[in-house]
């Protein structure tokens, strides 16, 4: 005699522990596929959930890419500010000093795909509105370190104050362009240019983060 196998029990959740394990099912898959490979099924599948769960939280597969992209940048916002914000307090560096910091960016924004996802996201028309707000207060306070920084490394050189925060400007929008120009493009112009692939990554990670301030 058979027995009817017991239905599954539903698991509830609330609204933002749905969104989390979305997201981070549609995390896992995207170093693997990159953003055009993000459909709704596929994620849906990783986190154990309905497709029409996934339409619920966040309308369409488009709406979750834009959804990743902003987690990705609150992350790597919130990251860098931690590494900055435990920094030993007798250590008048603002930034380590084994260039921790621009390797977590290089990291997130290169190595994990997440760069192609901001193209994706920007060529498509998309921007992270979302958290504008959030990320601009996280900006706000990395330009603030980097601009102690810029003043350490200037020594007994008195920089004015607007000077520091153009300069400070500059350098995080540098930085960021240069990781996601990397995460698009890197490999292929490192092969072109003859480049290993210790000397793309490392060396040259190395290289810049020497010559930013």
């Amino acid at each position: 005699m058979s027995t009817a196998e017991a239905p599954k029990k539903r698991i509830r959740r609330s609204p933002e522990e749905a969104r989390a394990l979305i997201l981070r099912a549609a995390k896992s898959r995207l170093k693997a596929v990159g953003p055009e490979g993000l459909q709704i099924k596929e994620i849906a599948a990783i986190a154990g959930v309905t497709h029409s769960t996934i339409l619920h939280h966040f309308g369409s597969a488009e709406d979750l890419r834009v959804s990743l992209a902003e987690q990705m940048v609150e992350e790597l916002l919130s990251d860098i500010l931690a590494v900055m914000e435990t920094r030993d307090a007798r250590d008048d560096r603002v930034f380590p000093e084994d260039h921790t910091v621009l390797f977590r960016v290089f990291e997130v924004l290169s190595d994990d795909g997440h760069a192609r996802l901001l193209a994706w996201t920007m060529l498509r028309g998309g921007d992270l509105s979302g958290a504008e707000q959030t990320l601009r207060t996280s900006f706000e306070r990395i330009q603030t370190g980097v601009v102690m920084a810029i003043k350490a490394a200037a020594g007994d050189m008195v920089v004015k104050d607007e000077v520091a925060e153009r300069h400070a400007r500059f350098i995080i929008y540098l930085v960021a362009t240069t990781a996601v120009g990397d995460g698009i493009a890197g490999p292929n112009l490192a092969e072109l240019i003859g480049l290993t692939g210790t000397e793309a990554t490392k060396d040259f990670r190395d290289w810049f983060a020497a010559r930013l301030f």
